[in-house]
């Protein structure tokens, strides 16, 4: 594994798992909105499920471009891995279809399309962290354009999945989901005060809720990296230089330092919380986000 190929699988599983809860997030603020009668509610579900939309959209295109023009992604799934990889495709194409037809229905069919749709998006996601520890493990690139390797490996990584690895790996998907999910709803809530002027006291409520969400599974996100730490706490000079060849002898430190990233990003969206105004410390919502993404680099690296 190279940095580039673990910024690319970070930024699939950023994207990918947070698409997976964020219909799930709409459509539980409809639900507050109904038990509070709160139209705050329907406001946020109304811009998560645009945000939900467009995500599902980039996220389908990707990989469909990948399969249909044979990219890189697509040349490694051999055997039983190409089954694996194409269920992968289908279903983010149907989660996206279902979050574009939630845009056009009324409120009953919002919250069955939602539901649709995240189940969809949650198969995906499901798919994708199998393909990403089998990635992680080397267990695609060994079986690449070898079809005998790629069932040998096809069937020992699934022998692997009720290891203890595979758990804490599954944990870590899990919590960055919904790190992700609340951290680039909080940014496109930012990005939306433009657009829709629903006033300082909806941006006020709005802004808060989604950094305490963030924060709380930031927190889970800590732990569970933590514990791919605790999995791997030694990494080998070679392979630490492969992925970091411009620390030198200073790569593994450096890998595991990066990992800190993570709780930094968090106590980031901590300190929105602690604001009267969160608006005016939106950059923070901005840094948390790319040191999310940086930390989630390093904690792959160490996989």
């Amino acid at each position: 594994m190279t940095y580039y190929t673990c910024a690319a699988l970070a930024a699939l599983l950023i994207v990918g798992l947070a698409g997976a809860l964020l219909p799930f997030v709409s459509v539980w603020d409809h639900r507050l909105a109904s038990v509070r009668r709160r139209s705050l509610y329907d406001k946020s579900a109304g811009q998560t499920e645009a945000f939900t939309a467009v995500l599902h959209i980039i996220f389908a295109l990707a990989l469909a471009g990948d399969l249909l023009a044979d990219g890189w992604i697509n040349r490694i799934m051999t055997g039983p891995w190409a089954f694996v990889w194409e269920c992968l495709v289908i279903a983010s194409a149907v989660s996206a279809l279902c979050s574009v037809a939630v845009l056009f229905v009324r409120r009953a069919g919002k919250m069955a399309l939602g539901l649709v749709s995240g189940i969809s998006s949650t198969f995906a996601g499901c798919l994708l962290c199998v393909l990403s520890w089998g990635f992680c493990l080397g267990a695609l690139t060994a079986g690449a354009g070898n079809e005998e390797q790629a069932v040998q490996s096809f069937l020992v990584l699934m022998a692997g999945i009720q290891s203890l690895g595979f758990i804490v790996f599954a944990a870590f998907s899990l919590s960055l989901g919904l790190t992700s999910a609340y951290a680039l709803a909080l940014c496109w809530h930012i990005l939306c005060r433009n657009r829709d002027d629903f006033g300082r006291d909806y941006y006020t409520f709005t802004l808060s809720m989604r950094a305490r969400q963030a924060f709380g599974a930031g927190l889970l996100l800590t732990v569970s990296a933590a514990a791919l730490f605790w999995m791997t706490p030694v990494v080998e000079p070679q392979y630490a230089l492969a992925l970091l060849p411009f620390a030198h002898e200073y790569a593994p430190h450096l890998l595991t330092a990066g990992m800190f990233c993570l709780p930094l990003a968090a106590l980031l969206w901590y300190a929105m919380t602690r604001t009267a105004l969160p608006m005016q410390k939106r950059s923070l919502a901005f840094l948390a986000l790319t040191l999310l993404f940086v930390g989630v680099c390093f904690a792959l690296g160490r996989v």
